[in-house]
C-alpha cells in the first residue's frame, strides 16, 4: 500500500551546484502550519496566502536544539498546483540535508525522485525521465528524448496484434525492436573497450594518446601495469571506456600472473577488443597466441613510427598506429565505433532503453 504521507524529494544530483531543487507532493494542508514556522516570506505573506504559480522569496530557518541559535536559508518558494510545492535553495549537499531533514520533521515520507515522479506520472514517464537524466552524452541524449512514449505504444500495438490474431507479425516487430536492446542500454552506460597485449607494446601510450591526456601509467618495464586501469572518452558521440591491462605473457611471477588473469576476463566481457602488437619488435609465440585466441579483435599495428620488422607476418587488417606522432587514431576510432555502432535504428524506430523494457518485449516471443 501506499503511503498517505505527503513526499519530499530532492530533484537535482548530489554534490555542490548553485541551486537545488526539492519538490514537496501531497497534502500541502497538513503541512502549512509547520512550514509557517520554519519559512519566513519576505513578503510577509504565508505560503497558503501565495497565489499559485506565483514564487515567494524568504528564509528557512529553525533553532539547532541545543545550541539555541537559528540556522537559516535563503529560499525560494512555489507552489506549482494544490498537491505540489518546490523549495528552491543554495546548491550543495548541506543546504538540501538541512532543510529535507526538516520536511521529514514536519511529517513528510523522504522518497527519491524516482519514486514521487512514477506515482505521478507512471512507470514509462519515469522510466524515460530517468534514462534521459543518466544519458552519457549530448547524442545519447537526442537518441534518448526522441524516444518519449514510442515503447509504451509499442507494447500496446503488440498487444493488440496478439489479441487479434497476428502472431507472427508481432513476433516479427518484436524481434526488430529488441535488435536495439544493447544499443538502447548503451545510451546509459559507456561501450567497454579493452586494449591487451605483450608487456610494453605500448597500451597505456595508446589510451593516453586516445584520452588525449596521461590517464595511464606509462612506464618501460614488465609488469607495471598489475590492475585493470580506466579511462573515459567519447568518440563521434558515443561515451567509451578504455581499459589497460597487465601485458600477458607466458613467463610472470604470481603477481604478475593475477594482473594477467584480470586482463583476460576484462578482455573477454568488452564490447570491443583491442589487440596491439609491437611492429618494432619481431614476431613472439606470445603474440601469435593472442592473435589465434581472439580472432575478432581489432589488431593494432602499434609504434608504427619505427622500422617495421613484422613484414609479412602483420595481419592483413591491422591498423597502423603511432602514439607518439599521433598518427592512426582517426581510423583506429572509426574502427571502434563502427564494432559496437555499425549501423543507427531508424529515426522512428521504439528503441528499448531498460532491462525492463527489454523484459517486455521478449514476453512476446
Amino acid at each position: 500500500m501506499t503511503s498517505s504521507l505527503p513526499t519530499a524529494a530532492a530533484w537535482t544530483p548530489s554534490g555542490r551546484g548553485a541551486v537545488a531543487t526539492i519538490r514537496v507532493r501531497g497534502n500541502l494542508a497538513t503541512l502549512s502550519e509547520g512550514i509557517a514556522g520554519i519559512f519566513q516570506a519576505a513578503s510577509g505573506y504565508l505560503l497558503e496566502e501565495t497565489l499559485p504559480q506565483r514564487i515567494s522569496f524568504g528564509r528557512w530557518g529553525r533553532v539547532e536544539v541545543g545550541s539555541g541559535s537559528p540556522v537559516a536559508e535563503d529560499v525560494v518558494v512555489c507552489v506549482t498546483d494544490s498537491k505540489t510545492c518546490e523549495i528552491h535553495c543554495h546548491g550543495g549537499d548541506a543546504a538540501v540535508r538541512r532543510i529535507v531533514s526538516d520536511l521529514k520533521c514536519l511529517g513528510c515520507e523522504i522518497v527519491d525522485w524516482r519514486s514521487q515522479f512514477e506515482t505521478e506520472r507512471g512507470v514509462w514517464e519515469r522510466e524515460h525521465a530517468d534514462t534521459l537524466a543518466r544519458a552519457t552524452t549530448l547524442r545519447a541524449a537526442g537518441w534518448i528524448a526522441v524516444q518519449a512514449g514510442r515503447m509504451e505504444r509499442a507494447i500496446a500495438e503488440l498487444t493488440e496484434l496478439v489479441a487479434g490474431g497476428q502472431r507472427e507479425l508481432a513476433t516479427s516487430r518484436t524481434h526488430e525492436m529488441l535488435a536495439w536492446a544493447d544499443f538502447g542500454l548503451h545510451l546509459t552506460r559507456p561501450w567497454e573497450v579493452v586494449l591487451a597485449g605483450r608487456p610494453n607494446v605500448g597500451k597505456s601510450s595508446l589510451i593516453n594518446a586516445l584520452v588525449g591526456f596521461e590517464r595511464s601509467i606509462v612506464f618501460d618495464e614488465p609488469g607495471t601495469t598489475r590492475d585493470v586501469v580506466t579511462a573515459d572518452t567519447v568518440l563521434d558521440g558515443w561515451a567509451i571506456r578504455l581499459s589497460d591491462t597487465a601485458g600477458q605473457r607466458g613467463a610472470a611471477n604470481s603477481l604478475e600472473a593475477a594482473g594477467i588473469a584480470k586482463a583476460c576476463e576484462a578482455f573477454a566481457n568488452a564490447d570491443a577488443r583491442l589487440l596491439l602488437i609491437d611492429v618494432s619488435q619481431p614476431p613472439h609465440d606470445d603474440d601469435r597466441r593472442l592473435l589465434a585466441e581472439w580472432p575478432d579483435a581489432i589488431v593494432v599495428a602499434h609504434k608504427a613510427d619505427l622500422p617495421d620488422v613484422w613484414g609479412e607476418s602483420l595481419p592483413p587488417n591491422a591498423i597502423r598506429v603511432s602514439s607518439l606522432q599521433r598518427t592512426g587514431l582517426t581510423e583506429l576510432s572509426a574502427a571502434i565505433v563502427f564494432r559496437f555502432v555499425p549501423a543507427l535504428p531508424g529515426a522512428e524506430t521504439p528503441i528499448p532503453l531498460t532491462t525492463r523494457q527489454q523484459s517486455e518485449l521478449l514476453a512476446f516471443l
